[in-house]
């Protein structure tokens, strides 16, 4: 309200301003008068225009009694001073403040119904702000909950990379373990060949033996046999 008030007070000083003569060569006919336009500086001289309160008076020339002037129409002639003055009559300055004040009314109405319009849109947007800053907040919370579940997600991983890590190194030294005892196992194995070739041969020798061993136990017994035979045969 205090705002309207403001703007009000400023319209009428504008519009009072406004009011004011142009310039200082125009000026009016007095209140309540009636005066006449003569051809000439006498009551004499012929009558061109009878000029009625508030009629506007281009000044031309002036004197202590006359002034010439020119009246809209283009007409020009003279007045007598005394009967004119630099502002304008107050029927026309009321004519023209009721018509200020009637416009000043429409202004403030409609001052008012956009007074009343911009408190609705600034309710509605603070309404609408308040649900929006409600929006932020639950989404503020929801995005809070998301970097912690991010950040936990991270740090299982950071876990699982430095586990995967150390197995990786483990894995390593197995693989170099894993190469030893295969070239260890292969070694065996050529060695358990050369030993199984050894018992082969061994084995071939034995059965030699045994078999020469035999004969020689039949070849012998045979012999002694034979021997007692002659021996029995001589006697």
């Amino acid at each position: 309200m205090r705002y309207i008030t403001i703007v009000l007070i400023l319209a009428a000083f504008a519009v009072c301003v406004s009011v004011l003569p142009a310039t200082a060569d125009t000026r009016y006919v007095g209140d309540e008068l009636v005066i006449t336009l003569r051809a000439g500086k006498s009551s004499q001289h012929k009558i061109i225009k009878t000029l009625k309160t508030g009629t506007a008076l281009e000044v031309l020339e002036e004197d202590e009694t006359y002034l010439k002037v020119r009246i809209q129409d283009g007409s020009e002639g003279y007045v007598l001073r005394q009967y004119v003055s630099s502002d304008p009559p107050k029927t026309q300055r009321i004519a023209e403040l009721e018509k200020l004040n009637s416009n000043l009314q429409k202004k403030y109405k409609t001052l008012e119904t956009t007074n009343s319009d911009l408190e609705m849109q600034l309710k509605a947007y603070r309404e609408k702000s308040g649900q929006e800053i409600s929006n932020l907040r639950v989404k503020s919370t929801e995005l809070e909950k998301n970097l912690e579940q991010a950040l936990t997600g991270e740090r299982m991983m950071a876990e699982k990379y430095d586990a995967l890590l150390a197995q990786a190194e483990n894995v390593v030294e197995i693989a170099a373990e894993r190469d030893r005892l295969l070239q260890q196992n292969e070694k065996l194995q050529a060695e358990a060949a050369t030993l199984a070739e050894k018992n082969e041969k061994l084995a071939d020798a034995r059965m030699i033996k045994w078999f020469l061993a035999g004969g020689g136990v039949l070849f012998l017994g045979w012999l002694i046999g034979r021997i007692s035979r002659k021996k029995r045969s001589r006697f």
